[in-house]
């Protein structure tokens, strides 16, 4: 998930650095690139060359100066939670996928808010995480406590047997009977406390087209295959 919030930041910076850099002219003049408190932050003077951070830093750093005037609380939110995220991503933290849905969804917000053309390209991605996310909550692993009775009661059947056959059979046909009995009975338990994958088969809605169907994937959204039609043979009757 790392490399989908990678291209995600990327998506960010470059469709955030023109409206960034367009906002900063317009409110502290065209040498607000000079300031002392700007200059530790920008990695380059040209605006196609800013990253996800530097966009960030400087919207959150000019916010009551600059982008208040223009965008609102919610907003500002996001940039702050869009920083956390780059943050763990830039060091290479854990990041599960329900927060890799969370990033693109704000990415995109916050996009729309300043009506930048990028929206599209981040809506795609959000899209395909939000299909992953749906078919991964589709299934569960689950061990019923009847399972875990079944297992107990044929734990101490199979201890039971074992030592009945160890007490009165003589060796070594007892110790090969009872090595046989436990190997049986452990298989049976082993079986019977693995989890199991449950897929959740009720109708639900595709995230991608937006169709109801059955299963664990979308019928819909997989590519038709269409064989070649057979030619008809020398003889053959057209009817």
């Amino acid at each position: 998930m790392k490399g989908t919030i990678s291209t995600g930041l990327q998506i960010l910076a470059s469709g955030l650095a023109p409206y960034v850099d367009d906002m900063l002219q317009r409110r502290l003049g065209d040498d607000w690139q000079r300031a002392s408190n700007v200059t530790q932050i920008l990695n380059s003077a040209d605006p196609n060359q800013w990253d996800a951070q530097v966009v960030l830093v400087l919207m959150w750093a000019h916010w009551n100066q600059v982008f208040r005037h223009d965008l609102g609380f919610v907003e500002r939110c996001l940039v702050s939670e869009l920083r956390e995220f780059r943050y763990r991503w830039a060091h290479q933290k854990q990041v599960s996928l329900r927060d890799t849905y969370r990033c693109l969804d704000s990415i995109e917000r916050l996009l729309q808010a300043t009506n930048s053309d990028a929206v599209e390209k981040v809506d795609e991605l959000r899209k395909e995480t939000l299909k992953l996310l749906h078919d991964q909550e589709l299934v569960e692993t689950s061990v019923s406590a009847r399972d875990w009775f079944t297992a107990a009661v044929t734990s101490v059947c199979g201890f039971l047997i074992v030592v009945v056959v160890l007490e009165y059979l003589r060796q070594p046909l007892s110790w090969v009977l009872a090595s046989m009995t436990a190997i049986v009975f452990t298989r049976f338990v082993f079986r019977v406390t693995r989890q199991s994958l449950v897929v959740n088969t009720g109708p639900r809605q595709c995230g991608g087209c937006a169709r109801v169907y059955y299963g664990s994937v979308c019928p819909y959204c997989q590519p038709i295959k269409i064989s070649p039609a057979t030619p008809p043979t020398v003889g053959s009757e057209v009817e």
